[in-house]
């Protein structure tokens, strides 16, 4: 159900791309814009902070899951789509912490890599992936 853009320009009238973000036209010249624009970034760079974040937790969770069974339910995801969003579930609403509970940005990257590591083991995800390769079109499975 997401959208999607044709065309930078078309990136950029969604705001999935700021009015300042580069735009490459040349794949040929991809890297060398972007190293270009990476060293001007260099001088006076200091990293930032590490940042926590206090993620809704379990209750947020089962909302998440109540709002994908509907979606199911609706004829509007397949079941497929229903393990993949359960997974993107548990990375957006922290996994199985409480709401008081800190997560660290190691944390947030933990979720996530359990979710891909997953996902990328299931025939669904498989065939999906392969189906993509050979047509250039998502699947619904």
């Amino acid at each position: 159900m997401a959208k999607v853009s044709k065309s930078a320009a078309e990136a950029k009238e969604l705001l999935f791309l700021s009015t300042t973000d580069g735009i490459t036209m040349n794949k040929d010249r991809l890297l060398a814009d972007a190293k270009a624009k990476a060293l001007k970034l260099v001088p006076g760079y200091t990293p930032p902070e590490s940042a926590t974040f206090r993620l809704p937790g379990t209750s947020a969770r089962v909302a998440m899951d109540m709002a994908i069974n509907n979606l199911k339910l609706a004829g509007k995801i397949t079941d497929y789509d229903v393990v993949v969003s359960q997974q993107l579930a548990d990375v957006l609403s922290g996994g199985l912490r409480d709401i008081t509970e800190p997560l660290t940005e190691d944390d947030l990257l933990n979720l996530e890599l359990n979710a891909f590591l997953y996902l990328v083991q299931q025939p669904g995800t498989l065939a999906r992936l392969d189906h993509l390769l050979k047509t250039g079109k998502p699947l619904r499975n």
